[in-house]
């Protein structure tokens, strides 16, 4: 799988640039940045992972509490967008699973 672009539409925290990271069937982060409302980041990496589906999780990482989960998707196979919307969020990654 290939990760491209990463578009914060909106972002989870109210005050600073949300720390976002990305999972892969729950495992360790392997995509992380910092980012505002407005901004796109250009990632355009491949990714490994076991088995035939991929799930993807989207969190802010908070210090004071837990991690706010963001969304969960399954992609699908070829070319893509995957969103992201909880707690008041609105991530668009691009993608390709081949």
């Amino acid at each position: 799988m290939t990760f491209y672009t990463l578009e914060c539409v909106e972002q989870e925290d109210w005050n600073g640039a949300d720390d976002i990271y990305l999972t892969i069937n729950g495992g360790r982060s392997v995509y992380s940045t910092s980012i505002e409302k407005g901004e796109k980041r250009h990632i355009n990496k491949s990714f490994h992972f076991a088995g035939d589906v991929a799930e993807v999780r989207m969190y802010e990482s908070d210090d004071a509490d837990a991690d706010d989960l963001l969304g969960e998707q399954v992609p699908l196979l070829g070319y893509g967008e995957m969103k992201f919307r909880e707690d008041g969020a609105h991530y668009t990654l691009s993608y390709n699973l081949s």
